[in-house]
């Protein structure tokens, strides 16, 4: 059975190999679309930015009264690389005292139009902050929950694990936590980033 922090990693490169297989397409086969002075056009993918959002570092920029407020001791690097140029890049939390959540919040340059585009169960939006968040899960199972918030050229990723055996937490739903906490750490991204 994998950790916490290596079930997180895993789910979030899944995320990433599927997206960067599927090549970010909109899901259309065949050749490109025909314009009307009919040369050849790529299709409308959204663009992977080379590199993820810089202006809010989740390992320093989450204010110290956050992390209180969840009961979260840091737990180190989360920095994951997945081919096709997805990545991510940020720190992981634990609840203390064990018996509770793990997340990883990290800025990575997925962006909500991909993360929509691939149709992930449970996919719910809303407002985090004053930004566009999307809640999805990604693995087979309701015990992992990813938020993504809207940042410029990707996204602010929270991968949550909450296993119902957790007694502190597990009585929980995971998606409800991750947006719970994305509400809370939002206000702190920079207006410009």
């Amino acid at each position: 059975m994998l950790s916490k922090g290596n079930k997180l990693r895993a789910i979030t490169l899944a995320l990433g190999v599927t997206l960067a297989l599927a090549g970010c397409q909109d899901g259309k086969d065949g050749p490109p679309s025909t314009s009307t002075s009919g040369k050849a056009t790529s299709a409308t993918a959204p663009s992977l930015a080379a590199d993820v959002p810089h202006g809010f570092d989740p390992c320093t920029g989450i204010p110290a009264d956050v992390l209180a407020s969840e009961n979260l001791k840091a737990t180190g690097r989360a920095d994951t690389d997945a081919p096709g140029g997805v990545m991510w890049r940020g720190c992981g939390w634990v609840v203390r005292g064990g018996g509770g959540y793990a997340v990883a919040i990290t800025a990575s340059n997925l962006t909500l139009d991909m993360v929509r585009a691939k149709n992930f169960r449970d996919t719910n939006e809303f407002t985090a902050g004053s930004r566009r968040a999307i809640s999805t899960h990604q693995a087979s199972d309701d015990e992992a929950c990813v938020v993504n918030v809207e940042m410029k050229g990707g996204s602010l990723d929270f991968s949550l694990d909450n296993p119902k055996s957790n007694p502190a937490t597990g009585n929980i739903d995971a998606c409800q936590l991750a947006r719970t906490l994305a509400d809370k750490v939002a206000p702190s991204i920079p207006a410009n980033a």
